[in-house]
């Protein structure tokens, strides 16, 4: 009796751990993925200035400036790590490399102190993004293991632990964009 006492109490108690350490990964995959939302908010607060900055030199190009400022009022509306933010996000990411298009036929505009800040400004945004993307990635890996790996994998499910989905680029960010500021 105390020998089944024993291993019910063991049983009972790894349980206990390993329901702990998913919910950790869990908790940690959210978290990384609050940090990527942080960096964003940190890009869609640079565009309306970079859009006034191009705006005072190109005027004419409403359709771009107007595309850039739309993509991001749309990321704004949408919160969490969901199909629709990062499909929001590749948005802004086209939109805004269509205005850096337009900016390179501009050369006063390149010249601009203002431009040039908000340039720097946002290339930093976008390493802290890559970054931030980066340790999602890797929490998201780690989660995922612990989930489909013995023996979380016997019970993770019905327990309510899914696998999560990488946070990848989409198309429109896989294409590069040159834009030469030495103009």
């Amino acid at each position: 009796m105390t020998l089944v006492l024993l291993v019910i109490g063991a049983v009972v108690l790894l349980s206990a751990l390993l329901y702990n350490s998913l919910v950790t990964k869990r908790i940690k995959v959210r978290r990384s993925f609050a940090g990527v939302d942080v960096q964003l908010t940190k890009r869609y607060g640079l565009i309306p200035n970079l859009v006034e900055v191009v705006r005072g030199y190109a005027d004419h190009e409403r359709d771009v400036l107007t595309a850039v400022t739309e993509a991001r009022n749309r990321a704004l509306l949408v919160s969490g790590d969901t199909p629709e933010q990062r499909s929001t996000a590749a948005e802004v990411v086209t939109t805004v490399n269509r205005l850096l298009a337009l900016a390179e036929s501009y050369p006063e505009l390149r010249a601009d102190a203002q431009f040039r800040f908000l340039m720097r400004s946002l290339n930093e945004v976008e390493a802290q993004i890559a970054a931030a993307r980066r340790t999602f990635n890797m929490a998201v890996q780690t989660y995922n293991t612990a989930i489909e790996t013995l023996p979380a994998a016997l019970v993770a499910s019905r327990l309510g632990f899914e696998p999560e989905t990488y946070f990848e680029a989409s198309p429109g960010e896989r294409l590069a964009v040159t834009v030469d500021l030495t103009g």
